[in-house]
């Protein structure tokens, strides 16, 4: 007896959600999947450290792709034209992460003093098969609280689709690329200096 599959209408579900679908096919064992958990913890934990050299070198690929977007979400009825709703906030490799990260160490940067604290929370994790068994692609959402004065707290929030590679250094996968779609239209915090 075979099952008729019912194609289920999602009005509200954008082109951008449709087409990374896609990719969320063939879930990975529970094994890989405690292992890229175990990762992502450990990529917060350096992060809120501030131990942003020992992120590249653990954690980052040297063929990284890191990509922050926003999408402009207007009202249904307001699409008369047909321009790009999506703008770039970041398009760095793994040259232009280790020049924000020296960015970021330096004692003249005006936000060394007083120091910044980070908080992230990283949630909702999934791991998927692709292509390559030595790639898989990992979404998940982040939540970061930056403060840095009493009156001086920054949230940022977004989900990430991540493509970690198998590696054989301490982390046990390096960070291929990562892709944001950022919610908010402008940014709320005092900046988006972040990592997220």
């Amino acid at each position: 007896m075979s099952e008729k599959t019912v194609k289920i209408k999602e009005p509200l579900v954008t082109k951008r959600a449709q087409d990374l679908q896609a990719l969320f096919a063939q879930p990975a064992s529970e094994e890989t999947y405690h292992a890229v958990e175990k990762f992502l913890y450990k990529e917060a934990r350096l992060l809120d450290s501030k131990m942003f050299r020992t992120w590249l070198q653990d954690v980052v690929a040297e063929d990284v792709r890191y990509i922050v977007t926003s999408t402009e979400l207007r009202a249904n009825n307001e699409r008369r034209y047909d321009l790009p709703d999506q703008v770039y906030l970041f398009d760095d490799d793994f040259r232009q992460l280790s020049i924000r990260v020296e960015h970021d160490l330096d004692p003249q940067n005006w936000r060394s003093s007083p120091q910044e604290v980070y908080c992230r929370f990283v949630t909702n994790i999934e791991v998927f098969e692709t292509d390559d068994p030595q790639e898989f692609t990992v979404r998940s959402n982040c939540l970061l609280i930056r403060s840095r004065r009493s009156y001086q707290t920054d949230q940022f929030f977004c989900t990430r689709v991540d493509v970690l590679r198998q590696d054989a250094g301490p982390s046990g996968f390096k960070l291929k690329s990562r892709t944001i779609d950022y919610p908010e239209r402008c940014v709320s915090g005092h900046n988006m200096l972040v990592y997220l």
